[in-house]
């Protein structure tokens, strides 16, 4: 399949970041557009995509499902790509993409991970990010499909927590959900800010949760107000 690739970033007081990810995914090869959701950034975030006139930027409400939809709106390219802010491609992304999505089986796919710290649990949690299954795959993983097929699936559901995993598993129903051998590298910051067991504990139990049948909004209330792993199951009983 040949055509541009829109690449859409959320962000949120992202300014640590952005600044030596962008310029990495500025050298990317081959025709595409960068479009910069921000969704409401109180550093200096948006100072700083200042610096990068050929990146196009939007301000949306906060929420990713909401920044992610919006940055859509104003892409052009045949086939998106959904990308976090701290997630970097490995070379020639756009060429795998695109070669995976001239299968016309194939609805869309992602890549498997690895993180930028040698943790040996999250080691192993990059050699499980391989599995193509919807418990082993996430947003942070880099999510692409075709354009039309974004829009005719209505985009993101606009919920608080788990639009990753609720758009998977739509486009998952739509045809083959392909997993490319090549990982991105994704930042360990939260698990090692969090503890990894327990950050990974915690994304467990509310993956778990959701397949259970919690809501996203009730699952980001409890998050918020409890953060432990053996309070989130309480509220199964609730």
């Amino acid at each position: 399949m040949s055509g541009m690739v829109s690449v859409i970033i959320p962000t949120l007081n992202e300014a640590g970041i952005i600044e030596f990810s962008l310029p990495r995914l500025l050298r990317q090869e081959g025709d595409f557009e960068i479009i910069v959701a921000d969704g409401g950034s109180t550093d200096n975030t948006l100072d700083l995509l200042n610096q990068f006139p050929q990146v196009k930027k939007v301000t949306s409400a906060k929420g990713r499902g909401k920044q992610m939809n919006e940055g859509a709106k104003v892409a052009q390219g045949d086939i998106f790509l959904f990308l976090h802010a701290d997630t970097l491609l490995p070379r020639d992304s756009f060429w795998m993409i695109r070669d995976a999505l001239s299968d016309s089986s194939i609805a869309g796919g992602s890549f498997c991970l690895c993180f930028d710290h040698p943790h040996r649990f999250l080691w192993i949690l990059s050699m499980l990010s391989r599995i193509n299954h919807p418990l082993a795959t996430y947003g942070d993983q880099g999510l692409f499909l075709r354009s039309d097929a974004f829009r005719g699936m209505g985009g993101f559901k606009e919920i608080p927590i788990m639009e990753d995993l609720e758009i998977q598993k739509r486009l998952r129903g739509l045809g083959k959900f392909i997993k490319i051998n090549k990982p991105v590298v994704t930042s360990a910051r939260r698990y090692l800010q969090n503890g990894t067991i327990r950050q990974q504990l915690l994304n467990t139990v509310l993956v778990t949760l959701y397949h259970l049948g919690i809501s996203p909004h009730r699952l980001k209330r409890y998050y918020r107000s409890y953060g432990s792993p053996a309070r989130l199951y309480a509220i199964r009983a609730r």
